[in-house]
């Protein structure tokens, strides 16, 4: 037996060795690197995966690193991010589920990223008690439906599926199904509405979904020996069947089930562990294993081992590959040991890059590929600065064979007969016609060489090209120029109209009427369209180094056609080769992703809702995006929008493939920002990212400020309506009572009048009669009657000059109160003398008309008011305490004296000191202050009431007199 399994490693050993030399004879991938030097966090890769948003998830030895073509973010974990699984002890085992969370297991540990986000989850075991699984898990899968299988520590296998994600036993005492005794599940996988089981042992467990009965039951044993199985398993659903990877002791292999006719077909055994299984876009298989890499065909049969990973710079990788994944574009990552990711896309590097190694020249002078021409047998001879080579397309790999041979240059001449310059190029123009150029400019001559025209050109001339329609087009060393020679007209192509480099080397059309231009920095494909005008559109699609173009610059006219229509483009160290198929076509990028998110140049995490709200004063933002273009991020375009400040879309073309915008000074407002991706040449797609800004207005510019304003005024317009209301009120009441004291003055001049005009006529004849009367009683009778007339006269006059008669200017005391007194003790008198003539004239005889302790009250009333006129907070309890009386009785004592309550009195006589103070010429604020008023509008209002007029036009009065 010992001899029998060396026997078999030799077998295998060699078949490993035939399929890489006939890998290794034909080009057939080459990667370029991911490492440490771009940002990776290690370059220990333990697995990758792809987020729904489309960003890889490369997965090193210390933490998750989220990759979008352009740069890196970094998720950091803790133990409040991890759940244990006790019987899992494989390596790094992905899923991603239907809501977009990666679950990660390895080692015992079990942890989530959600994809969304871009964060980790915090204790993932909450997610497992929502769904009602109350116990620790010993393992945790997941099936192709995204369904999930959890086994309890209570050996039970949980289904969580459908909408409503509650768990459900499924089978109970999972590790004695398979033969009464403790045995491990290694994984599972559902196909066809059936359940499979693998377990350590090898045993193949199948159940219905439905029924949840055992359907059949098989063992690894009938297909490999013990040692092949047993360490490590990992499951893969297809078409119908399953691919199972499964490593022993002896090694690894690869074993596809079919699940109709439950059998196995054993599709690889290598006698080194095979580590991970990944299938492309066609159905094709990918296997990392311990020495690189291995592909296998959809039809199981054609297989080919890559044991060195080819670079795109020509350097080659021998190590150890852990993980490989094929992306929703078409792309592969292969994750190795030691050195990083490396990624191959089959549109990426559409080049062969045939570099200096393969020149067998010694020394480390430039070598340039001047040339190119081919043999009977299609074998390439490139012409070089060192001599010429024989270049063998089917062996690409292979060095270079040097010839014995001159140079098969052919001299063109000089334009004129044994001058310069020297023709560089020329090409058939029409039928009778040579178009060409010198270094000098373009030339059109005959046949016969005559001649035609001459056009010099400012810049040197590198290349000419002649294409189908019968336009020329030359290649200078700044710009790609356009000719008709039928109109004249010129126009020159600079990187501004997407020219890859303007320094121009050569130019060349296919069969397909597309032009190659090859330049000092890459190579530019330029189509020519009809627009929907009636003119050309001219399309141009660059590649450069991450397309497999040579990393120096090309040579001058250095381009060559095949027989088959392959191209060749020779430059400095190194020539390009492109197959006949010409095709530039590769998959449109995913649609952009924001990675990033600025305010006032501080980065901040990114909303998972895709939407940020901001303050007013928080109007300066900038984003970032990446449109996942892994096949050539810089060759990556962009047009975007900012919906309610832009007019029209903005494009742009980043230098590494992530896309800038900053905004600024945005008025308050709700924003759209949208943004679309292609590749340089390609249509747009029309799948927009968006992100959306809110930036808030202040308080004063929000709803509620504005219906407060609206309050506001509304109330103020009611405020001013009544103010106007009242002072029309006002004006019409001071009005009517003028009108009034009009026709009251006018009514009592009129009563003064007719009373005093009686009295008159009393008196007149009186006297008559007292004269013509001697002494005696009549006499003595009609002398008290006169002195009654007297009386009454007097009484009249004094009515007339308190009441008709306006204040004179010189009074300076408080003549109102007194005069006001006067007419009460008047009327008083005036109504006593009718009832009582004789005691009235006695009272009057005896003495006036108050009395010395009322006059005393009076007096002291005034002064103690007119000391504080200039306090405006004398009060009429301060007025009280100074008069030594409570209140009610001051009330009582001036109105009984003077008829006016305390208020009243004090008011009054500040009023007329006011007026007294107008009349020397103070202003109404000194006056106020002066007399005790607060403000000078109170004093303005009281002044009015009080006295009809305005202090100031009471002081204009007392001017104009």
């Amino acid at each position: 037996m010992k001899y029998l399994f060396f026997i078999i490693r030799i077998l295998f050993a060699c078949v490993g060795l035939m399929a890489g030399k006939a890998f290794a004879e034909s080009p057939f991938v080459v990667f370029s690197p991911v490492d440490a030097t771009q940002g990776l966090s290690g370059n220990q890769v333990r697995n990758i995966t792809q987020l729904q948003d489309g960003r890889m998830m490369i997965t090193t030895a210390g933490q998750f690193n989220l990759y979008d073509g352009t740069g890196f973010d970094y998720l950091h974990y803790d133990a409040r991010h991890i759940c244990r699984l006790s019987d899992y002890a494989g390596f790094h085992h992905s899923y991603t589920d239907a809501a977009g969370r990666v679950w990660m297991k390895n080692q015992q540990v079990l942890m989530v990223v959600d994809g969304r986000t871009g964060q980790m989850l915090e204790h993932p075991d909450s997610l497992f008690g929502k769904w009602g699984i109350r116990e620790p898990l010993k393992d945790f899968f997941m099936d192709t439906e995204k369904n999930f299988w959890l086994l309890t520590e209570s050996d039970c296998l949980m289904r969580v599926g459908g909408q409503a994600l509650q768990a459900e036993p499924f089978l109970l005492h999972v590790s004695a199904l398979t033969c009464g005794q403790k045995d491990v599940l290694y994984d599972l996988e559902v196909v066809d509405d059936h359940l499979y089981l693998f377990y350590r042992s090898g045993i193949l467990l199948c159940y219905d979904l439905h029924t949840r009965d055992e359907v059949c039951r098989r063992s690894l044993g009938e297909v490999l020996s013990e040692g092949w199985y047993g360490n490590t398993s990992y499951m893969l659903a297809s078409a119908g069947g399953l691919y199972q990877l499964c490593n022993g002791v002896h090694g690894g292999a690869l074993l596809y089930y079919d699940c109709r006719r439950q059998m196995w077909t054993e599709v690889l055994r290598a006698d080194y562990w095979l580590n991970y299984i990944a299938l492309d876009c066609e159905g094709n298989i990918w296997l990392s294993c311990r020495e690189g890499l291995w592909f296998i065909g959809a039809d199981l049969q054609e297989k080919h081992y890559i044991p060195v990973l080819k670079l795109v710079d020509g350097r080659r990788i021998e190590t150890e590959v852990s993980t490989v994944y094929n992306d929703a574009q078409g792309g592969l990552w292969v994750g190795t040991l030691n050195r990083g990711v490396l990624y191959y896309h089959p549109a990426r590097f559409r080049f062969r890059n045939v570099g200096r190694t393969l020149f067998p020249v010694p020394g480390d002078e430039a070598l340039q590929v001047t040339g190119f021409h081919e043999t009977d047998n299609r074998q390439i001879l490139v012409e070089t600065t060192e001599g010429m080579f024989r270049y063998d397309p089917a062996d690409a790999v292979s060095p270079l064979k040097k010839m014995d041979i001159p140079i098969l240059k052919k001299e063109l001449g000089s334009l004129v007969q044994g001058g310069s310059p020297a023709i560089l190029q020329e090409m058939p123009l029409g039928k009778d016609s040579l178009v060409g150029i010198t270094i000098e400019g373009l030339f059109v001559r005959n046949r016969q060489g005559r001649v035609l025209s001459y056009i010099p050109s400012l810049h040197p001339c590198n290349a000419l090209c002649v294409d189908g329609r019968g336009d020329v087009w030359i290649g200078q060393e700044d710009g790609l120029v356009l000719w008709n020679p039928s109109t004249g007209r010129r126009r020159t192509f600079y990187t501004t109209d997407g020219l890859v480099n303007n320094a121009v080397q050569s130019i060349i059309e296919t069969s397909d009427s597309t032009l190659w231009v090859s330049t000092a920095n890459g190579l530019s494909c330029l189509t020519v369209r009809p627009a929907d005008d009636g003119t050309w559109r001219y399309v141009f699609v660059n590649f450069n180094q991450d397309d497999g173009i040579i990393g120096n610059e090309f040579c001058p006219r250095s381009v060559f056609r095949t027989s088959d229509g392959t191209l060749y483009w020779g430059g400095i160290n190194g020539f390009n080769v492109m197959g006949a198929s010409h095709s530039v076509a590769a998959p449109s990028p995913f649609v952009p992703v924001f990675v990033g998110f600025s305010l006032f140049g501080q980065k901040h995490p990114l909303p998972s809702s895709g939407e940020v709200a901001l303050a007013y004063d928080q109007n300066f933002f900038s984003l970032e995006f990446s449109a996942l273009n892994y096949v050539n991020p810089t060759q990556t375009h962009y047009r975007y929008i900012l919906v309610g400040i832009d007019a029209e879309e903005q494009e742009m073309c980043s230098s590494d493939g992530r896309g800038y915008v900053t905004y600024t000074d945005l008025p308050p407002g709700s924003y759209r920002f949208k943004v679309q991706a292609t590749r340089g040449g390609e249509p747009w797609t029309g799948r927009y990212a968006e992100f959306g800004v809110i930036i808030r207005p202040p308080f004063w510019r929000t709803p509620y400020a504005y219906g407060l304003y609206v309050c506001l005024g509304v109330g103020l317009t009611w405020l001013l309506a009544v103010s106007y209301a009242r002072r029309k009120r006002r004006s019409l009441v001071r009005e009517q009572k003028e009108k009034l004291d009009e026709m009251k003055g006018v009514f009592l001049k009129n009563i003064h009048s007719e009373l005093q005009e009686p009295v008159d006529r009393i008196l007149s004849p009186l006297d008559s009669v007292l004269v013509s009367l001697g002494e005696g009683e009549v006499r003595q009778q009609l002398q008290g009657v006169r002195q009654e007339a007297e009386e009454m006269k007097k009484l009249i006059d004094q009515l007339a000059e308190g009441v008709l008669l306006p204040l004179p200017a010189d009074e300076k005391s408080i003549d109102l109160e007194s005069l006001l007194m006067d007419m009460r003790h008047l009327l008083v008198l005036q109504e006593e003398r009718k009832l009582h003539p004789r005691a009235v004239q006695s009272q009057k005889e005896a003495g006036p008309l108050l009395t010395a302790a009322d006059e005393a009250f009076v007096r002291k009333a005034l002064q103690c008011v007119e000391s504080n006129l200039d306090n405006p907070g004398y009060s009429v309890e301060a007025w009280s305490r100074d008069m030594g009386m409570d209140r009610t009785g001051l009330y009582r004592k001036l109105t009984s004296l003077v008829g006016k309550t305390p208020t009243g009195f004090i008011r009054s006589v500040r009023l007329k000191q006011a007026a007294c103070l107008l009349d020397k010429g103070y202003t109404v604020a000194e006056v106020a202050d002066m007399v005790g008023f607060s403000t000078s509008s109170y004093l303005s209002k009281c002044f009015q009431e009080e006295f009809g007029v305005r202090p100031s036009q009471y002081a204009q009065r007392k001017e104009k007199h």
